[in-house]
């Protein structure tokens, strides 16, 4: 098994310091700003010169309104953001936003050149005044890089916000084509530095924007560099824990991901406001975000609202989450509230790639074989593991300032992603294995063994239930002190604890099935009928508090051994270190195979061994077996679902009526140690 978690990440994290140093953090402050703020208004003259950058959707959508954002709950999630895997450890399954959740809400263009230049900074002014005609005076360009630097001030390259608004809010009605050129460029800087690209500022535009938009048709993937730059936010972000960190990148994007899928802070959509009048022109019509125009306005506070967030996300289960919530195949991008923008849909053979994402300084990897779920597709488990590069995390502008070329620093970068759209483009769409219920829940067994999904502690030591319980005791522990004060404190803690305890209860429950001998003529006596309800009840009560337990193995009395006999050890190990669960279909997955995320259907077939071989129908006892019971035993590898071939008749009967009221589940294949998975005969 991976440990998922680094050390390099992990002690750091927030999500460590809230679990194990049960620190109280505050929420991050969101870097993000709108632009239809009446200061900058937008002038349908920009229109062609936008569209020429591939801009308009996104411009569109942000220059009109933009949805008040719920700031705790973008905190919250970033508590479960890992940078180890580019996405988020919930008790649902790893979840994260991919370039098809860019295409739909934002529709930038995947593929271009990566946005990857020089960020020198030497002689911006004089540039500055070439491209846009001024540029802010030495005075007008200071600006503080953070409250942890009060006293450092350092020149800028770039131009306040307040610059901009002051010198270019409104192009004259009788100006020129070059002068309206020159505020289409600038309204565009202005947009992309607040809405794709906010730094920790929150104050200037840089002028490495502005200078990505010196030729209007520069064919930049826009769409790639903006997640990664979230990526990158994300990363930075959940390594922070003093009162004043903050977040930034593309929030608006991260939230209606977020709103679409989680139930967990989800805002209420109120109205749409008016859409363009251009109804005509295909490629102005609106993305998936317009979904989410005008939202309710989150107005309890803050710290409140965080606390509840990070509570809901602890206990969150996969029931509740709406995985394809864009639709899927021949209905993908539609919603019957308005008409989506076709643009949407043309980087669709994109969406899957596994590929670097570039924004300048960053490379993150972009990681879709981890959420295929989100897909619709098979997750095979453990996913194959590709390394997110600590050394790629530590590149930034700031820590690495004598480096200024990055398109040449991160040359093999570019070509890779360059390479991998060339690919996704050229290859031809085969059928993919679907999504597998069982196979879904034996991935989310596994990632609950080697991740962490829970970040408020329990509410009492493992230990309280060794003793009678003393309520004095109980009153003056931390949970219920917080409860009484009044604190706001939620239930999750009390809900983590009995989870865990319920769970060990089952895991002993079936421990002593196991070694509890059997009554005369192999029958269960009452003290093994009621190991077996009782273990049953508590593995599906836990899994009703979100673990993802299989059903109880109920060892027959034929294959009970005893904890005297060795080779009844040495088989359970055996059975342990090697097996396979069987799905609902009868497709096998291997543990400690490796699967291809990109296999075929007709690929998955050919390797499974036990795909074409028809399910064996269950034996009944008939007078033939009392003829042949001279002859030697065969010994048959079963499922722990199934009968075996010795069994009396009223105990196979017994089962057939249990296999019937229970829901179907995966099955662990195993076959004893110095014997042969065969068939039986008849």
């Amino acid at each position: 098994m991976v440990w998922l978690l680094d050390d390099v990440y992990d002690t750091k994290h927030r999500a460590y310091m809230m679990r194990e140093k049960e620190m109280k953090l505050e929420p991050l402050k969101i870097r993000y700003h709108g632009v239809s703020d009446p200061a900058m208004p937008y002038d349908e003259r920009y229109t062609p010169y936008i569209k020429q950058a591939g801009l308009l959707p996104w411009i569109q959508l942000v220059s009109r309104s933009t949805p008040n954002l719920n700031a705790p709950l973008v905190s919250a999630l970033a508590d479960w953001w890992r940078p180890e895997t580019h996405s988020f450890h919930l008790r649902t399954g790893e979840m994260t936003v991919t370039l098809e959740d860019v295409s739909l809400i934002t529709d930038l263009a995947i593929d271009g050149m990566p946005l990857c230049m020089s960020t020198d900074s030497d002689g911006w002014r004089e540039q500055m005044i070439a491209l846009i005609g001024m540029a802010p005076t030495e005075a007008e360009a200071d600006v503080e890089e953070g409250e942890e630097k009060k006293k450092k001030k350092r020149k800028a390259s770039g131009a306040a916000f307040t610059w901009i608004q002051t010198h270019f809010a409104t192009c004259p009605p009788d100006a020129t084509d070059d002068v309206i050129q020159t505020h289409a460029r600038v309204y565009m800087w202005y947009v992309v530095s607040r809405t794709l690209f906010p730094d920790s500022t929150g104050k200037n535009a840089p002028w490495m924007w502005l200078k990505a938009l010196t030729v209007f048709d520069s064919k930049w993937s826009w769409g790639s560099a903006t997640l990664a730059y979230l990526y990158r936010q994300l990363d930075d972000a959940c390594c922070r824990i003093t009162d004043s960190a903050g977040i930034g990148g593309n929030m608006l994007l991260l939230s209606v991901w977020s709103w679409e899928r989680l139930p967990v802070g989800r805002s209420k959509s109120v109205r749409f406001n008016p859409w363009y009048e251009d109804e005509d022109d295909e490629l102005r019509r609106p993305t998936w975000a317009y979904k989410w125009d005008v939202v309710s306005e989150m107005t309890n506070d803050v710290n409140l609202m965080y606390q509840k967030y990070v509570a809901e996300l602890d206990t969150i289960t996969p029931e509740q989450v709406e995985w394809q919530p864009y639709g899927a195949d021949d209905r993908l991008g539609y919603t019957p509230e308005f008409t989506i923008n076709p643009m949407c849909l043309r980087d669709r053979d994109l969406w899957r790639m596994r590929c670097p994402l570039i924004c300048n300084w960053a490379i993150e990897f972009h990681l879709p074989h981890r959420v295929s779920r989100q897909f619709g597709l098979f997750q095979p488990h453990p996913s194959e593991w590709v390394d997110t590069d600590k050394a790629l995390h530590r590149l930034d502008r700031r820590r690495q300032q004598k480096i200024k070329d990055w398109d040449k620093h991160h040359a093999s970068y570019v070509t890779r992603f360059q390479l991998c759209v060339e690919e996704a483009r050229s290859s031809a769409r085969a059928k993919l294995r679907e999504h597998c219920p069982l196979a879904f829940d034996n991935y989310i067994r596994w990632l609950l063994e080697n991740t962490r999904v829970e970040i408020c502690p329990p509410a009492y030591n493992e230990d309280i239930l060794e003793e009678p319980v003393n309520f004095e005791d109980l009153s003056k522990g931390k949970y219920n002190r917080d409860v009484r004060v009044g604190h706001g404190v939620p239930a999750v803690p009390v809900i983590n604890y009995v989870r865990t305890e319920i769970k060990k209860a089952a895991d002993e429950s079936q421990s002593i099935l196991e070694e509890t001998p059997v009554g005369k003529g192999n029958d269960d006596g009452p003290l093994r009928a009621f190991l077996k309800r009782q273990a049953r009840k508590l593995r599906r009560l836990s899994n009703l508090l979100s673990c993802r337990d299989p059903e109880i193995d109920e060892p027959s009395a034929s294959r009970s051994g005893t904890p005297s006999d060795p080779s009844s050890h040495h088989q359970r190990d055996d059975v342990s270190s090697s097996y396979a669960y069987q799905d609902d279909e009868g497709a096998v997955t291997q543990e400690g195979d490796e699967l291809d995320d990109d296999m075929t259907l007709a690929d998955a077939q050919l390797r499974s061994p036990y795909e074409f071989k028809p399910r064996q129908p269950r034996r009944r006892y008939t007078p033939n077996n009392f003829d042949n019971r001279g002859n030697p035993k065969v010994v048959v590898g079963t499922s722990r679902m199934a009968s075996l071939d010795h069994e009396a008749e009223a105990e196979a009967e017994e089962e057939v009526r249990e296999e019937e009221a229970r829901p179907s589940r995966k099955k662990k294949i195993a076959c004893r140690r110095g014997t042969r998975n065969t068939r039986g005969r008849h």
